[in-house]
């Protein structure tokens, strides 16, 4: 078949054999299978492995690419055999494949009955990104089956096409990016806008279809212009070897994206028209005995040498716009993409992009990683080729456990766009598009970060909030005194500053509880003038923490304290058992007297210092509580679903302590409530008379109307607790026109969500 003829051609007789094998295999282990569109289930792995082809990658991807789908669908197939009949490699691809494939459909059924389905796909993702980590042929082989199935998308469900062009569109498209295959980033774009965005697909390819005849003249004519000046020029045809010309269109995902962007028309976007010049360097002659390094810089520089003087040849042809040169090749993508970008104004008065490279250059371009494979038939990628952003995927995946989580990060951190600065001795750093200043530090180094003070971007003063752009000359300004500020928190974008940020904050505040632990113990003891040094031993601690805490860590001692989880007489008896005896036969008017009830009757259990309720929640018996150790003032007390409880419960668990009602107290806890209901005649009067009936006094009565006319009647209350509260809420409940009655916290706050009383 005309396929297979594509897969061997030019290939070795031992690559040819294999691939033919892994062929007959597939074919042999679909029989009889159709795919949802009829067609026969070999298809599918044959195109997958066209592309892959065509990608110029090693014969192990391609039989890997034919082999994908069978130990996943034939139950008679194992990775055993693939090994056995096509090799190690062979089979860790396909066991790569088969892997994430298995998972994909798992949460593709899962997500349409619960949300499940949608962790359930991050972890999918996930296992596939770490898969690709030990061999990027993985993603290669996964990318060119996502393409083949987005080329016949149209057979599946409407609710199915949207979830697998969201998906390609978010992780896939991005992932072809970042490895550079061109080629594979923008069909799958433009597939994936078909679904996602029909109307605005539609409309963009039938505007661009009424005027493909004018624009097909137009640039006919530039190509002819321009080879013409090429070939007459008389420097370059000694250089070059060939010189091909073509037109180029860009991508309907693309060029919707740039008219969002910049609020353009599609009259006023400017490189629809495009040229590309791949030149083809002659063979260099280099003397005898010259190493390969030496070989490869020297006909690096000549590639360039070439690529600018055929720019220097277009600018004197046509004008070119200002702005609008742009210079890959000194400074390349991320992604490792060169060429050079210049927009001129033709004959015609059309502007036109030129895009100029190598056939090196282009290869790269176009087949990003793939094209080591062009050069390197059947070896792994070696290490210095690998990309930072691969290393960062396994970073990622040892400090983020969630799923979902870690897949935001991905998405934000690697797959995001992207901006490359410089540092002042010209190193490019790439970070995510966003990125500030205190950004780029603590990309540098932790200490860089954390010393920052200010910063220089292209030699001025600018704020450490201050937005990076594309070229930007970056300096951090440090201070061995500086240190970092929880305002970062507000502006740094990338996860791994934020989480070096917190980190030194959570760090700050362990040192500070250690302190505060240790300070509050060595005060009892001084109080009663025990030894100290003596008593504070670290083999005494050791022995006091694993008698109070199963624990050996004095430190966590020290955090028990200093959370009042423990108290200092209790850690001060065990140290010194004397201590405890004399206590026991102290006279009695210096024993502790028993505690009473604090206020509200709440009480915190081994602490002795005061309770208060929170104004912002106003906690009432009968109300699910927990308290926050202040420093000073004692233990405040909220209620649990309390907004500053969560914040607390969140940024400072270690000073978060249980508390409860005591038993025995019934006394009243005040309680302010808002009664809402249109406003009337008489509204204010009749809620006084059901609270008079219920033999109840307001401490407190203010009523106001807001712009809609809605009545809103303040009142304070004492109650003895929820149970209190509902009958109050009831008896008010029935007066004419009320719609709801929310309890307020003391400082007027509704709560999470300003539930009803």
């Amino acid at each position: 078949m005309e396929e297979l003829r594509v897969l061997v051609a030019g290939r070795p007789a031992a690559e040819r054999d294999g691939i033919e094998r892994a062929y007959v295999f597939a074919r042999d282990a679909h029989a009889g299978v159709n795919r949802r569109s009829g067609e026969p289930y070999i298809t599918h792995p044959v195109a997958v492995a066209v592309v892959l082809a065509r990608l110029g990658m090693d014969s192990d991807s391609i039989m890997a690419g034919l082999l994908h789908d069978t130990v996943e669908d034939v139950e008679a197939v194992t990775f055993e055999q693939i090994e056995a009949g096509f090799g190690r490699d062979v089979a860790r691809i396909v066991e790569g494949e088969t892997k994430v494939s298995k998972l994909s459909k798992q949460g593709s059924q899962a997500a349409q009955v619960s949300d499940a389905g949608r962790d359930m796909q991050a972890e999918n993702l996930r296992q596939m990104l770490i898969a690709m980590t030990d061999d990027i042929r993985i993603i290669v082989v996964k990318l060119a089956d996502r393409l083949h199935n987005m080329r016949t998308l149209g057979s599946m469900k409407p609710e199915k096409q949207l979830r697998i062009a969201r998906e390609t569109m978010e992780i896939f498209a991005p992932l072809a990016h970042r490895l550079g295959i061109g080629q594979i980033k923008w069909e799958l774009e433009d597939l994936s806008f078909r679904y996602l965005y029909p109307d605005e697909y539609t409309y963009l390819q039938s505007r661009l279809r009424t005027r493909q005849e004018e624009r097909d003249t137009l640039i006919g004519e530039a190509v002819t212009e321009l080879q013409e000046a090429l070939t007459d020029d008389l420097e370059l045809p000694e250089w070059v070897s060939d010189i091909d010309i073509a037109g180029r269109s860009k991508h309907l995902w693309s060029i919707h994206n740039k008219m969002q962007r910049e609020g353009k028309g599609l009259e006023q976007i400017f490189d629809l028209l495009a040229i590309r010049v791949i030149l083809t360097p002659k063979e260099l002659i280099v003397p005898a005995g010259t190493d390969e390094k030496r070989r490869e810089r020297a006909e690096q520089t000549r590639e360039k040498r070439i690529c600018y003087h055929t720019v220097s040849i277009v600018h004197s042809m046509w004008t070119p716009l200002p702005g609008r040169f742009k210079d890959y090749i000194a400074v390349p993508k991320p992604n490792g993409y060169q060429s050079l970008h210049t927009t001129v104004i033709s004959q015609s008065g059309q502007p036109i992009e030129v895009q100029i490279r190598s056939r090196r250059m282009h290869e790269v371009a176009e087949y990003g990683v793939a094209a080591h494979w062009m050069y390197k038939q059947g070896a792994q990628l070696a290490q210095r080729d690998r990309e930072n952003w691969i290393l960062q995927l396994r970073e990622l995946q040892d400090e983020i456990n969630d799923a979902s989580d870690y897949m935001d990060a991905v998405k934000t951190d690697i797959l995001g766009q992207r901006v490359r600065v410089f540092t002042p001795r010209g190193l490019a750093i790439s970070l995510p598009a966003g990125s500030t200043s205190i950004d780029f530090a603590y990309h540098i180094h932790s200490r860089i970060g954390e010393t920052t003070v200010g910063a220089r971007v292209n030699g001025s003063i600018v704020p450490l909030s201050h937005k990076l752009g594309n070229g930007d000359m970056v300096e951090i300004v440090t201070s061995k005194n500086g240190h970092p500020s929880k305002d970062w928190l507000n502006f740094a974008v990338t996860r791994s500053a934020r989480a070096k940020i917190r980190h030194h904050f959570r760090q700050l505040e362990r040192d500070d509880a250690l302190q505060r632990g240790h300070d509050m113990l060595e005060r009892h003891l001084r109080k009663r003038q025990l030894p100290v040094r003596q008593l504070m031993r670290t083999k005494l601690l050791e022995d006091a923490a694993q008698k109070l805490l199963g624990s050996r860590n004095p430190d966590e001692l020290y955090f028990a304290l200093s959370a009042g989880k423990i108290t200092p007489s209790t850690v001060g008896k065990v140290l010194s058992p004397s201590l405890a005896s004399e206590q026991g036969t102290a006279p009695s008017k210096r024993a502790p007297k028993p505690r009473p009830p604090e206020s509200g009757g709440v009480y915190v259990e081994g602490m002795s210092t005061t309770t208060k309720l929170s104004n912002c929640c106003s906690p009432i018996r009968g109300d699910q509580i927990m308290g926050y150790l202040t420093r000073g003032r004692g233990v405040s007390i909220h209620r649990i679903d309390c907004p500053n409880m969560i914040r607390l419960l969140k940024d400072e668990p270690e000073r978060c302590v249980a508390a409860s009602w005591d038993v025995g107290t019934a006394g009243q806890t005040l309680v302010d409530l808002d009664v809402v209901a249109p406003d009337r005649s008489g509204l204010l009067a009749d809620i006084l008379g059901v609270l008079s009936a219920e033999k109840r006094s307001p401490l407190k009565v203010e009523a106001n109307v807001d712009l809609n006319d809605v009545a809103h009647i303040l009142l304070r209350l004492g109650v003895r607790g929820n149970a209190d509260l509902e009958n109050v809420r009831a008896a008010i409940q029935k007066v004419e026109g009320v719609t709801d009655i929310v309890r307020l916290g003391r400082n007027g706050g509704r709560g999470r969500s300003g539930a009803s009383a």
